[in-house]
């Protein structure tokens, strides 16, 4: 077990006058944020109806959809909620209890989707899996998805940072004629998603995770099966229905007040994406997260799933080290933040994120700091 060691008395102060370590996020969400993205958070926030705030979020849906790779007629909802909210408001919108669906779960955020539809009485099987374990190619082809309305997934796991194949899972729906709903929260930006070719009726994602931005907007994209469904479905919540946001979407608006600043943040980092390409966002992802495990490589951490997300890098280490005491001491003597895990995982993973304004200079600060601690 690690010994904790005191924060040293140095770096910024905080509220109270007090020295305390500058932190340093390499967490699954928030993440580091962008200068440009910062300065917006410290502005005032404009009135948004208007026409000027409504054709920057029309702009908005424009450039979600290409990065995103949705077909033809897909529509944007933007949701002033959690990640979790947007998960409900996709599967309330595109099935209800005269439905049953499937939902595949590998950790706490599978689960989530089976408490949702527990919540609003969906009836639902669930594959569960083994922590870290993905799908084999098998197991896909014997889903019999035709029993299901949709099939519910997270595209990676954030929990354990196991990648699913997502473009198999979406061909084994389109040829079954099931509704595909894919939660890519974490996943947006840093694995490749492509809705059209991955037959994916409805994706999700978030603010403060891949796009680097505040908490507080779930972004759904909408393919035209899940459009038409959502726009005849009456659900049982008066906030989350689709059909409103569809309707005054189509103008640039929301039906409720909506996160303002996010929005104008959301506007700014997608055009900066846009001239990078979604390709080139997940291609440094990827160089991101290579280079910190070869960085690792001779640690005594071991790669905890099977086929890992660029997202994220999710450690469990050996020689009974602690992995919660390890996320202590990062964040105690370094002041870097990883992410720890809850319950049965307290002690066995802890999770490096490779999202947002981080450099490779930045990991191998990590790197350093995890070599100090667990050797």
């Amino acid at each position: 077990m690690l010994q904790m060691r005191s924060r040293p008395a140095h770096g910024r102060q905080d509220r109270d006058g007090e020295d305390r370590v500058k932190e340093k996020l390499f967490t699954v969400g928030p993440v580091e944020m962008h200068p440009e993205t910062l300065r917006i958070g410290g502005e005032q926030p404009p009135y948004f109806r208007t026409e000027e705030f409504s054709q920057m979020v029309l702009n908005c849906e424009l450039m979600m959809c290409e990065l995103a790779g949705a077909p033809a007629g897909s529509r944007m909802i933007l949701l002033t909620c959690s990640g979790s909210g947007g998960m409900e408001a996709a599967v309330i919108n595109a099935t209800g209890p005269e439905d049953r669906v499937l939902i595949i779960v590998g950790g706490g955020f599978g689960e989530r989707f089976c408490d949702i539809c527990e919540a609003n009485g969906i009836p639902y099987d669930a594959l569960r899996l083994e922590a870290g374990r993905s799908l084999t190619p098998q197991q896909i082809d014997t889903l019999q998805l035709g029993r299901y309305r949709a099939l519910l997934v997270n595209a990676h796991e954030t929990s354990t940072g196991v990648l699913y194949d997502i473009e198999r899972l979406g061909k084994a729906c389109t040829m079954a004629g099931t509704y595909f709903i894919v939660d890519a929260i974490s996943a947006f930006l840093c694995d490749p998603i492509d809705m059209t070719a991955m037959g994916i009726d409805t994706l999700l994602t978030s603010s403060q995770k891949g796009l680097a931005l505040a908490p507080g907007l779930s972004i759904l994209l909408l393919g035209p099966r899940s459009i038409e469904r959502a726009a005849r479905r009456k659900v049982n919540s008066y906030y989350f229905g689709l059909a409103r946001y569809l309707a005054d979407g189509a103008r640039g608006q929301t039906p409720f007040t909506p996160a303002v600043t996010v929005i104008l943040q959301l506007s700014e980092r997608l055009r900066s994406i846009r001239q990078k390409g979604a390709a080139a966002m997940t291609l440094r992802c990827s160089q991101l997260a290579q280079y910190f495990r070869a960085a690792i490589s001779e640690l005594p951490l071991r790669m905890f799933p099977d086929s890992p997300s660029n997202a994220l890098t999710a450690l469990s280490p050996v020689n009974h080290l602690s992995a919660f005491a390890i996320y202590c001491e990062l964040k105690n003597r370094f002041g870097f933040v990883v992410a720890p895990s809850g319950g049965e995982l307290r002690d066995t993973l802890f999770r490096v994120g490779h999202m947002g304004n981080i450099s490779q200079s930045d990991l191998d600060a990590l790197a350093c700091a995890l070599k100090e601690i667990t050797q």
